[in-house]
C-alpha cells in the first residue's frame, strides 16, 4: 500500500459557505503533490449538495430539479452536460460527441472535448475524478461496492483510446461514505479483502460485521495501475456523517424512504 503521501482534504467548510450563499454545490481543484492544479487549461471537479435537491436520473423519467441545476450551472455558459443512467457496473463510455451517451447505461465517462461536462450521480458511493495533463483526458466515475475497480477500467480505456499514461494522471476521490459508517457482512468483507487488500474491511463492533473502506480499496487499485501517490487526493468528508451531503444510509437504508442523490461532475468551468 502507498506510504502516507496521499493528500487528504475536506470540502465541508467550502460547502457550508456556498450553501449559506444559496449556492448548493462545491467546486474544487485537482491536486499534485498536495498542491492544487489551477489555471485556464486545468479542469475542476464538483458536487451538488443536499440542499440542491435530488439529482436522480433515469432516461425514462423527468427531474425538473436536476434539469434546472445542470442548465443554470453549465448550459448557460456554453457547456454541454453528458450523462449515463447508472447501473453499478464498470462500464465506461468514451465520449467524442454528445450522441455517444444517448440512452446509454454505465458508470463512468472519459473525454478530451473541453465543451463537455461529465455528470454522474452518487449517494454514499464514491465519485472519482480523473485528469491527465499530458493528453487532456478527463472524466467522472461512480464507484460503489459493485463497481469497485471501475477506475482501473477507466485508466485502461484512456490508455487504449488516447494514449494516457497512468503515471501522469491526477485522481480525486470525492466525498463518500467512510469506514466509520459503512458496515458490511462477512461475505462482502471477504470479497474486498481478497481482491483489494486485507486492509479494506476490518471487524466492527457488532459480531459478524465489518467496517469497509472504499478509499483503501481504490488506493490499492490505483497503486496497481501505476498512479503516483502524490497525484492522488481523497476527501475526508463522510456523506453519511455530514448532513450537507445526500446519503442513502442516513436517509433511507432499511426505511424505504427517498434519499438525496447528488450530481458529481468535472470540466472546464
Amino acid at each position: 500500500m502507498y506510504a502516507n503521501s496521499i493528500f487528504h482534504f475536506s470540502v465541508a467548510d467550502a460547502a457550508e459557505k456556498q450553501a449559506a450563499k444559496g449556492r448548493p454545490y462545491v467546486m474544487m481543484p485537482f491536486y499534485r503533490g498536495g498542491a492544487p492544479l489551477e489555471g485556464s487549461g486545468i479542469p475542476r471537479w464538483g458536487m451538488s449538495l443536499r440542499a440542491a435537491g435530488s439529482m436522480r436520473f433515469r432516461w425514462n423519467e423527468q427531474n425538473p430539479v436536476r434539469e434546472a441545476f445542470l442548465r443554470d450551472m453549465f448550459t448557460v455558459i456554453g457547456l454541454t452536460p453528458v450523462y449515463l443512467e447508472l447501473v453499478h457496473s464498470q462500464t465506461i463510455c468514451t465520449v467524442q460527441v454528445a450522441a455517444d451517451v444517448s440512452l446509454q447505461k454505465g458508470d463512468g465517462m472519459i473525454m478530451r472535448d473541453k465543451s463537455f461536462v461529465p455528470v454522474v450521480t452518487v449517494a454514499d458511493c464514491m465519485p472519482i475524478f480523473l485528469f491527465d495533463p499530458v493528453t487532456g483526458v478527463f472524466g467522472a466515475l461512480h464507484s460503489g461496492w459493485k463497481g469497485t475497480g471501475i477506475v482501473a477500467q477507466a485508466l485502461q480505456q484512456a490508455h487504449d483510446t488516447f494514449g494516457t499514461d497512468s503515471a501522469n494522471v491526477c485522481v480525486v476521490m470525492g466525498p463518500h461514505i467512510h469506514q466509520c459508517c459503512y458496515t458490511v457482512d462477512e461475505e462482502r468483507a471477504r470479497y474486498f479483502n481478497e481482491r483489494f487488500g486485507s486492509g479494506c474491511a476490518v471487524p466492527a463492533a457488532a459480531p459478524g460485521t465489518f467496517s469497509l473502506s472504499l478509499e483503501q480499496a481504490n488506493l490499492h487499485i490505483l497503486e496497481q495501475a501505476g498512479v503516483p501517490a502524490e497525484n492522488i487526493a481523497v476527501s475526508s468528508d463522510c456523506t453519511c456523517c455530514n448532513p450537507l451531503f445526500g446519503s442513502f444510509r442516513r436517509e433511507a437504508a432499511g426505511q424505504n424512504k427517498p434519499f438525496t442523490v447528488q450530481a458529481a461532475f468535472c470540466g472546464y468551468f
